[in-house]
């Protein structure tokens, strides 16, 4: 089990933005999510949208749906389709869905904190998302991406997925988004504008040493579509070496090498 890092990112900057104004709560197991269900009425629900947990999804989102017809529920993630006939077929399928979010969640899941408590007028809502009605989709235009990420604060540094590092879950990390290149086989690159987006290098390894002092996990997982392909990912290779000098773990690390730095990738495999 990995811990949750894309829900942790989105839980973080709501929390940055709205303070003690909203409680946010994540899950991994779903019966926790639904024995919580039954003490209070959530006022928005969303999901992580993967291959992996499409069928899981459909089952608690149309539970909860008929539990909670007023709540706003809402899903995102990486495999949501660009092309119409599929996000269709996927709204379809997914009906106890209001909305769901393309490209960063952060931001658009942030303010719909505050659409939903508005009139909820369709014509208001922030950008990045896509509803259906009837047999169309509609969408709010999409957000530009910055090269540098600025704005969005760690999860990890402010105890957001401490819960998951207890509980022994394989940490993940993301150091940068996106990836330059569109191979036939791969959407990264479509998906993310094929811009590589960068988190503030101390914040990367902070989050590495953050990580290592509460985690004896044997396997670590980068999230980056190309590590390797910045000079400073020598630097974050490092600061990996050094926790596993420090205190024994992780054994090993999961990482995606970038396809066209070969003398870099042989210095972080040796490291």
């Amino acid at each position: 089990l990995t811990i949750p890092l894309g829900i942790g990112y989105i839980k973080t900057y709501a929390i940055e933005t709205h303070g003690n104004s909203v409680e946010i709560s994540l899950y991994k197991h779903p019966e926790r999510l639904l024995a919580r269900s039954e003490e209070e009425p959530p006022e928005i629900i969303g999901f992580a949208n993967y291959g992996w947990n499409n069928n899981l999804n459909l089952a608690i989102g149309r539970y909860l749906r008929k539990k909670w017809p007023d709540a706003l529920f809402v899903a995102g993630g990486p495999n949501i389709d660009p092309d119409q006939k599929q996000r269709l077929a996927f709204l379809k399928l997914h009906d106890y869905l209001d909305l769901v979010i393309i490209d960063g969640g952060e931001e658009p899941f942030s303010e719909l904190i505050n659409w939903q408590q508005s009139n909820r007028n369709h014509n208001n809502l922030p950008a990045n998302l896509i509803w259906r009605k009837g047999n169309t989709i509609f969408d709010s235009g999409v957000r530009p991406l910055t090269k540098v990420i600025q704005n969005i604060p760690s999860p990890y540094l402010n105890g957001c997925l401490d819960e998951f590092i207890e509980a022994g879950m394989v940490p993940m990390f993301e150091t940068n988004r996106g990836c330059p290149f569109r191979c036939t086989f791969c959407a990264w690159g479509e998906a993310s504008k094929n811009l590589v987006r960068q988190f503030e290098q101390d914040t990367s390894l902070a989050e590495i040493d953050y990580v290592g002092a509460r985690s004896r996990v044997s396997n670590w997982i980068f999230c980056d579509a190309n590590f390797g392909i910045l000079k400073r990912d020598v630097k974050i290779a490092k600061a990996i070496r050094s926790v596993k000098d420090r205190y024994g773990t992780p054994d090993k690390c999961h990482i995606w090498l970038a396809k066209n730095g070969t003398e870099r990738n042989l210095e972080i495999g040796e490291i």
